[in-house]
This record gives structure tokens, C-alpha cells and sequence, in this order.
């Protein structure tokens, strides 16, 4: 390989590993006595830099030109433009979303070129104290402004100027609570059941088969083989952008799946095809035939537990009881898929390679987190069990 002569041109390596090259150029003084310094990177190759560099080792002080200023909204507009075309629209949407809500709010009419290293790090440093994701807002502002260096809107990258927040004060959500035992989920499949076909079948299916909530959504009558007792997981739910509802693969190559459907499913499921109104190829689906939005399941929930309580309530006045009986204790949606796994892992031999097929986990990790979830539930019914003994 021939040596480089030009030393100011240096390689440097993004997240991803690959490799980027940058420089910077003097140009001198101006008539003005300013000095005239350039900096560019972003060049995928180093003939690609030297190219940039020999044209403005060429331009006197007088002549260079900066290009005009532009704000944070109008640069993240000319991004999103390339950005939306190499990802899923999935992605692009939920991106588009933290930047409009994180950093547009506190940024979007400042010029990019303007934004000092302390503006930024007292914004780092408010957003880990409010959302837990707060890495993500900082990705999202750090690839803009990578993107106007690229562009000379920008000559540095004041981000990678500041310190990380480490942590969030924010608590997270309680996974760990996030479940049911097989007791409290066969109480919660009879509310269901008596609230509504399509509701019940809804939560049996997700109980049964640990589908995330926008695979169960997605699937079709054309997914389900009855006969030969399995369901293919091939398509996913998801909001795309201006938050339409949009099809498209599953989140990972291995959340494409064929699981098996227990006895127990497959009754619910063929007594659901006999009883509900066959308007769609569409397994669960509006009165139009079209697909649910992703926010309906939470809105069922929400109304079995309420109806729970109000039957519970209503019992109690009629039989003269002090107290009514304890509410069903609340989980969210992805809570079913967490009871499948915990269930599964807990009442049988499974092993992790197992669950994680079963599941569609892309890491084995997320796998493995479960297993630890059940074993220190184990050992805390046995601290509670002992103690109780108290011999």
C-alpha cells in the first residue's frame, strides 16, 4: 500500500467500526486579519479527502466562502429527507418522534453553527432526569450535526464535546412485577372471556404463545394452519410515518418464526372463527375489515380492568360484604408475553436455545434475563417459605 504524504488528513472510526477520514486546512488571513481555518470529514475514502483538500489548498482567504447558516429544524428536514429511504419507515418514524420531542422543543430555531458545548450539556444532562431513553435524543442531535459537518453547515461536533449523563434519576418500569402467576392469569382470561370474544381470544393468544403485541395484531386466517397446529410469525405491526398504520417484517430475522399452538389455543381459536363475523383475512380488524391500531389492545385492558372492579363492586352491595374482593392485579400488554416465557420457564424442562426460538429473541441475553427473573423468584418463595416453617 503506498504511503500517504498528505499528514493531515486522519482516519478516525464511527460506532459502527467503520472507517471515516477528516482535516483540517489552513488557508491563512484574510484582508480582514482573520484567520481563514477549514475543517471537513465524513469522507468515506482517503482519495475522497485529498481530492477536497487540493481544491481548497487552491482557494485564497478572500474567496472562501462559507456556506450560509441554517437552523436545527431546516438541517434535521434535509437530513430526514436521505435518512427515511435506508431504514424500515418503522424506525424512521420513531426517530422523527424523539427528535421533535426532545430536541426540536429546546433547539429547532437556533442555527446549528451557534449551539455552544454548555448549551448542549445542560440539555444532556436535563433530559437523563426526564426520560429514561435519554441516549437516544443525544444519537439522534449527534448524527445532525455529523450530517452538517458533512454539508459545512458546521465545522466541529460540539456533542462529542460533552460529558454523558450516566444515569437517569427516572425510575424505570417494574419488569420484574410485570407478569402473572398461571393462578392470577386464568382469574384474568375469565374476565376476559366475559367481557368480549375478540378480547379474550385476543389475550389467550398472547398468554399461549408469547407473541409481541404487534405480531399477534398483524397476523391473518392465512397464518394459522389448524390442522397442523402451528402459526407463522412472518409480519409486524407498526406505526409508520405521521403515525399511519403500516405492515412490515418482523423486528429481527429471528422473530420470523413457526410455533407450535397448544390444544387449548386451538379451541379458542376455531370456536373465534366459528362465532366471529368473517369480514377480513385479517385476524383481529376494524369493522371496515382494516387492521387495529396498535393502541387497542391497551384501551381493552384498561376496560377488563375496569369492568373487574365494577362486577367485584357490584357483588359486594348486593351480598352485604364489607369489602369488595381485591381488584385483578395490573400488568401491560407486554406483560403477557413476559407471563408465556415465566410460565414456561418455571413449569417446564425448556431450555434457553428453546425460549429463545419461541420467543424471537435476536440476543440470547434477553433470553437469559428471564431465567434469572424465575430463579430469584424462586429463591425469594423459599425465604418466605422457611420463615413461615420458622423451625
Amino acid at each position: 500500500m503506498p504511503k500517504r504524504k498528505n499528514t493531515s488528513i486522519k482516519d478516525y472510526k464511527l460506532k459502527s467500526g467503520k472507517k471515516r477520514y477528516e482535516f483540517v486546512i489552513s488557508l491563512g488571513q484574510n484582508s480582514n486579519g482573520d484567520r481563514v481555518q477549514v475543517h471537513r470529514r465524513g469522507f468515506k475514502t482517503y482519495a475522497e479527502a485529498e481530492a477536497v483538500f487540493n481544491k481548497l489548498s487552491q482557494t485564497k482567504p478572500d474567496n472562501f466562502v462559507k456556506q450560509k447558516q441554517i437552523k436545527v429544524f431546516e438541517l434535521r428536514d434535509l437530513w430526514f429527507e436521505n435518512y427515511k429511504t435506508q431504514v424500515k419507515e418503522s424506525t424512521a418514524n420513531k426517530n422523527k418522534q424523539v427528535f421533535d420531542n426532545h430536541v426540536i422543543p429546546d433547539f429547532g430555531n437556533q442555527y446549528v453553527d451557534k449551539i455552544t458545548v454548555a448549551e448542549l450539556q445542560k440539555w444532556a444532562d436535563r433530559k437523563a432526569k426526564q426520560i429514561v431513553k435519554y441516549r437516544d435524543a443525544i444519537n439522534e442531535f449527534n448524527a445532525l450535526f455529523e450530517y452538517g459537518i458533512r454539508l459545512n453547515y458546521v465545522s466541529e461536533n460540539p456533542l462529542k464535546r460533552i460529558i454523558i449523563p450516566k444515569k437517569t434519576s427516572r425510575p424505570r418500569r417494574d419488569t420484574e412485577h410485570n407478569v402473572y402467576t398461571r393462578e392470577e392469569l386464568n382469574q384474568f382470561l375469565e374476565v376476559a372471556k366475559e367481557y368480549g370474544l375478540v378480547q379474550y381470544t385476543y389475550f389467550k393468544l398472547l398468554s399461549a404463545t408469547g407473541l409481541r403485541k404487534s405480531e399477534a395484531l398483524a397476523l391473518t386466517w392465512q397464518d394459522i394452519d389448524l390442522k397442523a397446529g402451528t402459526l407463522s410469525i412472518n409480519k409486524t405491526l407498526a406505526y409508520g410515518l405521521d403515525n399511519k398504520t403500516i405492515i412490515q417484517p418482523p423486528k429481527s430475522p429471528k422473530s420470523k418464526r413457526i410455533l407450535p399452538i397448544s390444544d387449548s389455543l386451538k379451541e379458542v381459536l376455531i370456536d373465534y372463527k366459528q362465532k366471529r363475523k368473517v369480514i377480513s383475512n385479517k385476524l383481529f380488524h376494524t369493522i371496515k375489515g382494516t387492521y387495529l391500531k396498535m393502541s387497542k389492545p391497551d384501551q381493552w385492558l384498561k376496560s377488563i380492568y375496569a369492568k373487574d372492579h365494577e362486577e367485584k363492586v357490584k357483588y359486594a352491595k348486593t351480598h352485604n360484604l364489607k369489602e369488595p374482593q381485591p381488584d385483578l392485579r395490573h400488568i401491560t400488554v407486554h406483560g403477557f408475553r413476559h407471563t408465556f416465557a415465566t410460565l414456561l420457564i418455571a413449569e417446564t424442562n425448556v431450555k434457553p436455545k428453546t425460549v429463545q426460538m419461541l420467543l424471537g429473541h435476536e440476543n440470547i441475553q434477553m433470553t437469559l434475563d428471564i431465567y434469572t427473573h424465575v430463579n430469584n423468584k424462586n429463591k425469594e418463595d423459599a425465604v418466605n417459605a422457611l420463615k413461615q416453617l420458622n423451625i
